[in-house]
């Protein structure tokens, strides 16, 4: 079974699509289940997971087999618990008390814009949301992953197939995926939703399709007085490494308070950091950021290329670099979201001023996605939600595997994380089944529900009727 029926233009991909679409809409609640099912098998089944896995990291050079193994499965189970817990098809709510019943339908085609740090499993994680709200989906890959996507979506179809469901539901453009194709497909379908580049979020907005996108990452991380500092160190540890810190969730900066600094520093250490000579800071900057760019050759690279490319005599087993930096600046690029193993480190004279960091950290790059913190100051965690322009905030947990859904919190699983409008993105939550579904609402008469003008308006007039310059 092939990526798609034949090689055919943007327009005769999405034509598919629709027809499938209109017959998939039929189905019933325990068909597209099984439907849902079976996308998610095609990426979990070990062998697969393994398969894509290794072609993701030989297509891109981006990550590692091991951990994008586990991304592979990790996230395709979670989404799928997550899916299969709601209903998609008909009545979805029913309260008579209220007279509403609320009734689901499709979208219709979605077109999913997907980024080459997660060939497969951002696909099909999408997918899957897709095909539960009984749509289909025609993905647009980064053209450094067209290989490893096109994959994807033929086991994908060949499962859809196995059990009676329209196989043209998910579909991939042709090679080469070209901008103009990708822009041509954001045109004609009736959903866009977009993960990755910026320049690609902000053409799926102005496409004039319904569109969802996803904001920078860069995320900031305050290790609080009260930290448990070995417990912070090793899930940051593991957090920072995973897939090579391929993952918008994964820590850009740690902020620690002055008072446990270098205790801070040393269970970083122990936990597989190494802390950068300052003298040398300057220079992995340049060579990090050439021109102000991130550099391709080492972004989500092992830490031992980054070590070698650095000239730096660090141990053999270091699983990640920090370098210490004296403040967040426009100027100094460290600030902003690294792809790789390099953890910027700034030091907060207290609580407020490490606030203060967080804050020009987002001013910079970030402002939407999320922060974290570890502490055992529960004071501490509702300053941070009250305070900061973030849709997320993480407490004690390793931000990579808790920003995008767990199995010990309650966000849904996901590969796109929407930012508010602070990101310029028109939902603030985890892209979810929620995004993908249109709502009938069903109106009945109930008894009047009329209060009184005292009950609305009485504060506002008893404000008004209070004489000038008298307090009460």
């Amino acid at each position: 079974m092939s990526s798609n029926a034949e090689p055919s233009s943007t327009a005769a991909v999405v034509e598919r699509a629709l027809r499938a679409q209109e017959q998939f809409a039929q189905a019933t609640q325990a068909e597209v289940d099984q439907a849902v099912r079976a996308v998610a098998w095609s990426l979990y089944e070990p062998a697969r997971a393994k398969e894509l896995a290794e072609l993701a990291v030989a297509d891109t050079g981006l990550g590692n087999v091991a951990d994008k193994i586990i991304k592979n499965q990790r996230k395709t189970f979670g989404t799928l618990r997550d899916l299969l817990r709601r209903t998609s098809v008909g009545i979805i709510s029913d309260e008579p008390e209220r007279g509403l019943t609320i009734y689901a339908k499709p979208v219709g085609v979605v077109g999913a814009i997907t980024p080459s740090t997660n060939p497969a499993a951002t696909p099909i994680n999408k997918a899957m949301m897709a095909i539960k709200g009984a749509n289909a989906v025609v993905i647009a890959p980064s053209p450094a992953g067209w290989s490893t996507t096109a994959k994807a979506v033929d086991y994908a179809r060949a499962e859809l197939e196995k059990v009676g469901a329209p196989v043209d539901l998910i579909q991939v453009l042709p090679a080469p995926v070209s901008r103009e194709a990708t822009y041509e497909l954001m045109e004609l379908v009736d959903l866009v939703v977009t993960t990755g580049s910026q320049n690609n979020v902000r053409a799926s907005y102005k496409s004039g399709t319904p569109a969802i996108g996803v904001g920078a990452g860069n995320v900031p991380v305050i290790i609080d007085s009260s930290a448990d500092l070995a417990d912070a160190a090793a899930k940051i540890a593991v957090s920072k490494t995973f897939d090579n810190a391929t993952s918008c969730s994964s820590e850009n900066s740690l902020v620690i308070l002055d008072d446990v600094y270098d205790r801070a520093l040393e269970a970083l250490s122990a936990a597989g950091a190494f802390v950068v000579d300052p003298s040398q800071a300057t220079e992995i900057a340049e060579k990090l950021f050439p021109g102000g760019h991130l550099n391709r050759d080492l972004i989500a690279q092992d830490a031992s290329v980054l070590i070698e490319a650095f000239g730096l005599d660090a141990p053999a087993d270091t699983r990640y670099l920090i370098v210490e930096e004296p403040a967040p600046s426009p100027d100094r690029p460290l600030t902003g979201e690294k792809l790789s193993l390099v953890l910027t480190v700034y030091r907060a004279q207290n609580f407020n001023h490490a606030v203060e960091v967080v804050s020009q950290v987002l001013d910079f790059q970030g402002k939407g996605h999320s922060v974290g913190i570890h502490t055992a100051d529960e004071s501490q965690t509702r300053r941070l939600a009250e305070e900061l322009p973030v849709v997320r905030v993480l407490v004690n947990q390793a931000h990579t595997f808790g920003n995008g859904g767990s199995f010990e919190n309650a966000l849904p699983f996901t590969l796109s994380m929407g930012c508010g409008t602070w990101a310029g993105n028109s939902i603030s939550e985890n892209l979810s089944l929620d995004q993908f579904l249109n709502l009938t609402h069903l109106v009945r008469t109930i008894p009047e529900d009329l209060p009184s003008e005292e009950l609305l308006f009485g504060p506002l007039w008893e404000q008004q009727q209070q004489p000038l310059g008298e307090e009460k």
